[in-house]
């Protein structure tokens, strides 16, 4: 009879090691999944911060040169403000089909790669 009692206690130590290996095993993806969050969303941050650099001093060349074309500063700079007016409602009025789906396929393709990964490999 003494061995019915070793048996469940046997048991009952390897389904705590088993939950104690999957809680770990549950925060190393978490922990690897907001590691691929972030550095998705800083990447994007650098792109961006270039890409406005670039709009910036690509505005500043067209209003400069509108200005010439205009013979007129403030018609050339206006030109470009009414460019960026209409884009800026454009992008408003569909915010929604733009920039969230954008964002939130964005996230979903980072946070599925992983997986992809693990499951081509043989």
């Amino acid at each position: 009879m003494k061995e019915q009692p070793a048996v469940f206690a046997e048991l009952k130590q390897l389904i705590s090691e088993y939950f104690d290996a999957r809680l770990s095993l549950l925060k190393l993806e978490a922990l690897e999944k907001t590691a691929r969050v972030t550095a998705a969303l800083f990447s994007s941050v650098v792109v961006a911060l270039l890409a406005f650099f670039l709009l910036f001093f690509l505005s500043l060349s067209a209003g400069f040169y509108l200005s010439v074309v205009f013979e007129s500063n403030a018609l050339g700079f206006l030109a470009v403000t009414g460019f960026y007016l209409i884009l800026f409602a454009l992008v408003l009025f569909r915010k929604k089909e733009f920039l969230e789906k954008f964002i939130i396929d964005r996230i979903i393709a980072v946070l599925s790669r992983k997986e992809d990964e693990d499951d081509q490999t043989p």
